[in-house]
């Protein structure tokens, strides 16, 4: 196509190549709106962030491959912030570029960059790529398309995003975006486009994973904001939020889900190709078709595929520092293949010594076996509907001393073939397989019925909004095994911090010693954020935050001190002295300088008695000895 100086006396028509790139460090405004008419383009935008702000919009060309700036328009002062947008006409801010500003011509890609000009090194706020041509009066689709926000249309066809994804206020027909579609679903639409997608293999409609979902998740569309504002709320949350600052007075920390980093990245994990070298972002954790469940912020039910890697054993004389990368990958895998079913019933020794990190066995249910307490093991049973009498085939998982029952999900029909749960001899009726929690269950004869099973785990979080349902046994919405599930979950990526014991050498990738994280009351997310963390949203000991207690509103008390925060819910090492604190090991523990009496402040973890062996507090224990305080 030969170029020539476009004319605006004709309609116009913006065909957008691409649309919303955002970095995860630059979180602050949200590209809103896109119209064109005869005397140019008029962009509109809210401002996104925490406080009011400078911006300014740069216009590039690919002829040069975007590197000089075209135009600048003039900067729009002190915009003020919207940091949970409603899409409302007052919250946007216009940007006009006229023909008098960029000659702009056929032919040519030219990229709309909005530029935080307060703190130009976080650059980029969000940014659109279009082309132009010029159409005669008589195609009015064309023209009228181009009026919406959403449309990628690289051809000029005319066809836009069905569901108008990521517009504020706009209305979205067709269901369920994650999973539960309907059989005349119009969802896929949501995220994808059929003949003129802006992103490839997976036919998305934004360019990358990141900015498809950020579209709907940046806090614009009334679905979960990934990018909240910190908040007293937000201490509570497993997430945390993405929108944190990374300066010297918060030093904040996040999963940079944004797809620049591959997934060998992670501590505690492997570097081959074959199972790391995916590229990082929000589906790297979550499964935007759904996972199974409403409950578990579609979290994937087998993160990095291991539920298809067959677990082998190193060969004989083959030690874990002189192993390849493929063989320290098989240490790792979730799919066990030829398991013989072990019968307890007959053999109650059988699972006394190491054979395999996971087993299969099958026992017949007594009454010890099952339980209505939501705290105890027998209650995953019981709500399956085991009745005493019955067998359940079960996996069972090495701790590093024994065999214990493990609920981690039994996967079937993956989209991985090889990830596929198989019970060979399994009747056709009379046996209950419960796939979410890993067992199956029936008559004694169904059950023996089972000569091998080919087992492949997956992982199922079963959570609340309420972080302490993970693992606070006396929270009223505690879910057994949750917090061991994530662990697990974590553990996908962050293969070796997964412990069940800190005495012995742990780890597939590096061998080391490592605080206990196999249980649900020492779950990963208890003391770390699923998305990032900084100053505002950590905690100290007496898990107060920067929102409330003794502390509010003084962020250098709340600054983690470290080179990296971690993600951690808690500012420094606090965390350690909110569950050892209370021990007398501690030289600055009040209770080693304390002088108690009758009217006193009971410090320390017990009570104090007199003499007369009275107890100063009537609900606890009396001290005992070699504990902190002193005795009247």
């Amino acid at each position: 196509m030969s170029k020539f100086k476009f004319s605006f006396s004709l309609v116009l028509t913006i065909i957008l190549v691409g649309i919303l790139s955002t970095s995860v460090f630059a979180r602050g405004a949200y590209w809103g709106s896109l119209t064109g008419d005869n005397s140019g383009w008029s962009f509109k935008f809210i401002n996104t962030s925490d406080k009011a702000k400078d911006f300014t919009v740069k216009v590039y060309s690919n002829e040069d491959g975007y590197t000089d700036a075209l135009y600048s328009s003039p900067v729009k002062t002190a915009v003020a912030p919207h940091p949970e947008p409603t899409g409302a006409a007052g919250e946007y801010v216009t940007v006009t570029v006229t023909p008098d500003n960029v000659n702009f011509q056929l032919g040519v890609i030219y990229k709309f960059v909005l530029v935080d000009v307060t703190d130009p090194a976080k650059e980029v706020a969000t940014e659109t790529k279009y082309g132009v041509t010029t159409v005669n009066d008589t195609n009015k689709k064309l023209y009228n398309v181009s009026d919406d926000p959403e449309m990628v249309d690289v051809d000029g066809s005319g066809l836009v995003n069905a569901n108008h994804t990521g517009l504020p206020g706009a209305a979205s027909k067709g269901g369920n975006k994650h999973g539960f579609y309907q059989n005349n679903t119009n969802s896929c639409a949501a995220c994808h486009q059929t003949h003129t997608a802006a992103q490839g293999e997976a036919l998305l409609f934004k360019d990358g994973v990141y900015s498809t979902c950020s579209a709907c998740h940046d806090g614009t569309t009334g679905a979960y904001n990934a990018f909240a504002t910190s908040s007293a709320e937000t201490t509570k949350e497993i997430a945390g939020t993405f929108n944190i600052s990374t300066d010297s007075a918060h030093n904040g920390s996040l999963h940079q889900s944004d797809g620049s980093i591959t997934v060998s990245a992670a501590p505690g994990g492997g570097k081959s190709q074959a199972v790391w070298g995916g590229e990082f972002n929000c589906a790297s954790c979550h499964a935007p078709h759904g996972a199974g469940s409403t409950m578990e912020n579609n979290l994937n039910m087998d993160p990095l595929g291991w539920g298809g890697v067959e677990y082998k054993a190193l060969p004989t004389g083959v030690t874990l520092d002189g192993a390849t990368d493929a063989q320290k990958d098989s240490l790792n895998g979730k799919l066990f293949k030829d398991l013989t079913i072990i019968d307890l019933d007959t053999n109650s020794a059988a699972l006394a010594s190491f054979i395999k990190p996971y087993v299969v066995a099958k026992k017949t249910i007594t009454a010890a076996d099952l339980s209505t307490d939501k705290t105890k093991e027998g209650y995953m049973y019981s709500r399956a509907n085991v009745q005493v009498g019955q067998k359940v085939i079960q996996t069972y998982r090495w701790t590093g001393k024994a065999y214990v029952r493990d609920f981690s999900l039994w996967l079937r029909g993956s989209s991985r073939e090889a990830a596929n749960t198989v019970l060979t001899g399994a009747p056709a009726t009379g046996l209950t397989i419960v796939w979410r929690d890993g067992f199956a269950f029936g008559a004694a004869t169904a059950v023996d019925a089972v000569s091998k099973a080919q087992i492949s785990l997956g992982i199922d979080v079963e959570t609340t909004t309420n972080i302490r349902s993970l693992f606070d046994s006396g929270y009223t919405n505690y879910i057994y095994d949750s917090g061991t599930e994530m662990s697990k979950y974590c553990a996908s990526c962050h293969t070796d911090y997964l412990s069940t014991v800190r005495t012995n050498l742990t780890g597939t990738y590096t061998q080391a010693h490592r605080h206990t994280t196999g249980k649900d009351n020492l779950t990963c997310v208890r003391c770390h954020y699923g998305h990032g963390t900084d100053a505002t949203i950590m905690k100290d000991s007496n898990d107060e935050s920067y929102f409330e207690g003794d502390h509010a509103g003084k962020l250098d008390y709340y600054v983690d001190p470290n080179p990296s925060s971690a993600l951690k819910r808690y500012t420094g090492m606090s965390v350690c002295y909110a569950c050892h604190g209370s021990g007398g090991q501690f030289i600055n523990n009040p209770a080693n300088e304390a002088i108690d009496g009758p009217t006193s402040t009971i410090y320390g973890s017990h009570a104090v008695v007199n003499d007369a062996g009275v107890q100063y507090d009537d609900g606890e224990a009396p001290l005992k000895p070699g504990q902190p305080g002193t005795r009247e």
